[in-house]
């Protein structure tokens, strides 16, 4: 899929001009010199030929190489788009976020495996590991997007789940066919262990 916008990660935290609140889809590029680092804890269940093989998931931001690794979708009141950037960049790891489920699912699931423990005890966050995340984001994402206003939620999950089967995304879990039930086993009991306490 062609997206129409794109921006890094770095630039959307310091300015949201351009970023509408329309529903969409967006996407996930990582720098090619962070993903074997990034997915080192899940590698032995990572397809890394389909991973390298699959063209559309692979494309250049200012003559750095990136790979598309994540594929979500923005919908509902309050939840486009801008909403959902907000959530994924800047939410704030609270005690009540990491241990309600609230936090972003991508948050856990780069702090899952970037090892970055969310919290010191039940009344504590470790507020090292939502730094450490930000600054990973910040240096190594970029963001692409499109918006679909005409869409309901329920056609955006149809598009989302038809992209993430079509290519090969390690950080997608839900709905995704084309990773092993080992990844996805591990990748969310990793979740788990990090969002709780020592």
């Amino acid at each position: 899929m062609k997206f129409e916008h794109s921006k890094p990660v770095c630039e959307i935290r310091s300015s949201k001009d351009g970023i509408g609140n329309d529903v969409g889809i967006y996407c996930w590029w990582f720098k090619d010199d962070c993903v074997e680092s990034l997915l080192k804890r899940i590698s032995k269940d990572v397809d890394w030929k389909r991973l390298a093989d699959e063209s559309l998931q692979h494309k250049i931001f200012g003559n750095v190489k990136y790979t598309a690794l994540y594929v979500g979708i923005a919908a509902g009141k309050k939840k486009g788009i801008l909403g959902r950037f907000k959530w994924h960049i800047e939410q704030k790891h609270t005690v009540s976020n990491v241990t309600k489920g609230y936090l972003s699912t991508l948050r856990r699931t780069l702090s899952a495996l970037l090892n970055f423990k969310l919290l010191k005890n039940n009344t504590e966050v470790n507020s090292d590991a939502q730094e450490k995340l930000n600054a990973f984001i910040d240096e190594n994402c970029v963001l692409e997007w499109s918006y679909y206003p005409r869409k309901s939620k329920k056609d955006l999950e149809a598009i989302e789940e038809g992209i993430i089967n079509f290519g090969y995304y390690p950080l997608n879990i839900q709905s995704n066919k084309q990773v092993s039930k080992d990844l996805r086993k591990k990748l969310g009991d990793m979740r788990k262990i990090i969002c709780s306490a020592p």
